[in-house]
């Protein structure tokens, strides 16, 4: 098995192990999973109920935005991930087309019109601005966790274009659905 899941210390703090490697546990909980590992991995090689986030790029290359922290896990016995995603931006280095908090709440909007989404929330403060959102993936069992990554990053920039579209179609007298 690729995959292993070891309980260590007194607390029963779960040890990831892939392909021989132990993965680092971030404090939100989550284990960073190196992108080089993936091809060799199907959607049933990870364990239920523990949280990933992708460490590096695919072997494709594929991979998510700096300011986009992407946690997949199963949930259940099945091969579905559960994807929770949070983008988090700083105004000072924002560098759009439009003002920062117009993006996000474009793309918010955007979210809040497709049952597939949930969890949406958008945040700003003086100093960044966050938007986060959840979906479920429904792979098929054994699925190809390299091509699912691939699907769920399509996803996540999919929001992302479709917020700007949105967007541009209001600033520039166009309104259409997606």
């Amino acid at each position: 098995m690729y995959v292993t899941v070891t309980t260590v210390g007194e607390n029963d703090q779960p040890q990831v192990t892939v392909m021989g490697e132990v993965l680092v546990c971030q404090n939100e909980g989550h284990y960073l999973l190196p992108g080089r590992y993936v091809h060799a991995l199907k959607t049933d090689d990870l364990p239920v109920g523990i949280g990933f986030a992708l460490s590096g790029a695919l072997p494709s290359g594929y991979g998510f935005y700096q300011e986009d922290q992407v946690i997949f896990s199963r949930k259940d016995g099945s091969s579905t991930l559960q994807v929770e995603v949070t983008s988090t931006y700083k105004k000072q280095e924002w560098d759009g087309l439009f003002p920062l908090d117009a993006t996000l709440l474009s793309r918010k909007e955007m979210l809040e019109k497709h049952e597939h989404f949930s969890a949406i929330r958008y945040d700003i403060d003086d100093e960044k601005a966050e938007i986060g959102f959840a979906f479920t993936y429904p792979a098929a069992s054994n699925s190809d966790l390299e091509q699912v990554m691939e699907s769920v990053c399509d996803t996540v920039f999919e929001v992302e274009a479709q917020g700007n579209l949105q967007l541009w179609r209001l600033n520039s007298g166009h309104i259409q659905e997606w």
